[in-house]
């Protein structure tokens, strides 16, 4: 580690590797909310922040958890969960008045077709306007988990544990996110 007197320790979440503070500057400059996608291994969250003299502000949130109260019976962690919960987190988002985001992915890779994408796709989707480029969105059939359906298909066990039949997650998907834009429940 340096020392001396002209060495400037830098900020503890940018030593924690948890914050990096240019890419959050250019996302504050540009004066809209941020869409924050956070992705773990069994959920996923979007959350709609607005900047003030006060901090930050969460205006809208979803997490993939939520899923359950509207139906929701697979696992949480995989790519046609995050893209309901960024469809669940627009449609909240508009109801409090928010039109418009930037995606923030924080710290994560900018992989073509990762679950951080698939939550800008449901907000998208959900009425939202975020600046987009159709390249880094997954194929339609992925963000569905037919993929998921044809490898627990190929496999002689259940893939998951519990009740759910992995096969038919295209159709379950299909059927919640009809659920959520037609409006029927209360978000």
């Amino acid at each position: 580690m340096a020392t001396g007197p002209r060495y400037t320790v830098p900020m503890r979440r940018r030593r924690e590797a948890r914050t990096d503070y240019h890419q959050r500057l250019r996302l504050l400059k540009s004066g809209k909310p941020r869409l924050v996608a956070r992705k773990s291994n069994r959920h996923v969250r979007a959350q709609l922040v607005t900047t003030g003299p006060a901090g930050d502000r969460t205006v809208a949130a979803a997490t993939s958890a939520d899923l359950a109260d509207y139906g929701w019976e697979a696992p949480t962690g995989n790519l046609p969960a995050a893209y309901l919960t960024g469809l669940l987190a627009g449609l909240r988002a508009l109801e409090a008045g928010v039109e418009e985001a930037v995606l923030d992915i924080g710290l994560n890779s900018p992989t073509p077709g990762s679950k951080v994408f698939g939550v800008q796709e449901g907000a998208i989707d959900a009425g939202l306007d975020v600046p987009h480029n159709d390249d880094v969105l997954a194929d339609w059939s992925r963000t569905r988990g037919e993929h998921i359906a044809d490898y627990a298909d190929q496999r002689d066990e259940d893939l998951y544990s519990g009740d759910f039949d992995a096969t038919n997650l295209p159709e379950h998907f299909d059927e919640l996110r009809e659920t959520l834009l037609d409006g029927e429940i209360e978000l």
